[in-house]
């Protein structure tokens, strides 16, 4: 029997394959460095078992395990083109890669090269699976800011945006979740809006009643509503009413998410009207009772932007107007956290149109 099985059984009785994978098949491609196509099987057999084992992050032995993960055998095999060419392998290295990828030391082993590597199976990928896989691990390794940069640097928001266009939902959520990702940068917020991705996420956001697309689509949204240009952009695409209509979503992402969008795009007076006019107050206000604490919050901070203005001047009556509204706001979220923990649902109050 080759060294390289006996290594692998070794793992299986002692620890757990699952868990020292990366171990082992960083033996694997050391002592076959063209593993294509004389081994092909007996790679994609490993890889599909870490996988089976791995793709529940609740339950996967990597994810907990203390055991320093082996990249680089690993990424340089990525670059081989036959890889890239295979539909089976392709998908199994980027599942794997997306498991790898959800540790933070990981991420940030993955470095410039790696990112180059990942790139070239977004770039006219084979399939929606394999397109949607490189989406999942994009939107983990840019969990880091460096990461962030590097997949700006080599044109990976491009495809993503491409691939909101899909006719593939699952394609359409992971990139989504890969570009909200992203937008938690600065840098990444401007690239994404340079390239006119605003208009292709909003349209997401009204086409498809799919919880998980709506869930990223608008947690995208929120993160680029941090930016005032792409607050004007979603005004402009008649993005405020779909948002006001999502606050009343029985997903709490999805209605937090919309809250703090229209919190952020409510610091503009041109929106506010909009926000008020598709009655966004009373559903904001709603909100506030919710046993969501983001939702509350951001609940909160938009009924603040939006009526605060217009309890008075800025003088010594109109800012003790907005002083006491603001009391009034913590007073309704005390009250639905402390009903929370009582009976164990906040209410859900009544408020007149």
């Amino acid at each position: 029997m080759e060294s390289y099985l006996c290594v692998g059984l070794c793992f299986r009785c002692v620890l757990s394959f699952s868990v020292c994978f990366v171990v082992a098949v960083d033996h694997f491609l050391k002592s076959h460095p063209n593993p294509i196509p004389d081994r092909r099987m007996k790679l994609l057999s490993m890889l599909s078992e870490f996988i089976a084992a791995n793709e529940n992050p609740h339950q996967s032995p990597n994810f907990k395990s203390n055991v320093p993960d082996r990249l680089e055998a690993f990424v340089t095999t990525m670059r081989d083109a036959a890889i890239v060419e295979d539909e089976s392998l392709a998908l199994a290295f980027l599942k794997v890669l997306k498991v790898l990828s959800r540790k933070h030391d990981n991420r940030m082993a993955l470095g410039n090269e790696g990112i180059k590597v990942i790139m070239k199976f977004m770039i006219n990928p084979k399939n929606t699976k394999i397109a949607g896989e490189g989406a999942n691990v994009i939107l983990n390794i840019c969990y880091e800011k460096e990461n962030v940069t590097g997949v700006l640097k080599h044109g990976g928001v491009q495809p993503l945006v491409g691939f909101l266009r899909s006719a593939d939902q699952d394609l359409q959520a992971n990139a989504a979740g890969a570009i909200q990702s992203i937008c938690f940068q600065e840098s990444g917020r401007t690239t994404v809006r340079d390239v006119g991705a605003i208009p292709d996420i909003l349209n997401l956001l009204k086409d498809s009643c799919q919880v998980k697309v709506q869930t990223r689509a608008v947690g995208a949204i929120h993160n680029m509503s941090s930016d005032s240009d792409s607050i004007r952009t979603i005004r402009r695409k008649d993005g405020i009413p779909r948002l006001v209509q999502l606050l009343s979503s029985d997903q709490p992402p999805i209605c937090g998410s919309a809250a703090g969008a229209l919190q952020n795009i409510s610091r503009e007076v041109a929106s506010r009207k909009i926000i008020k006019d598709n009655g966004a107050t009373p559903l904001l206000a709603n909100l506030l009772t919710t046993g969501d604490m983001q939702a509350q919050v951001c609940a909160a901070g938009a009924l603040l932007n939006i009526l605060g203005p217009e309890l008075g001047d800025d003088n010594a009556q109109g800012k003790q107007q907005r002083r006491g509204f603001g009391r009034l706001i913590s007073c309704a979220l005390t009250l639905s956290m402390a009903w929370e923990v009582m009976f164990d649902e906040a209410p859900r109050l009544a408020i007149p149109c």
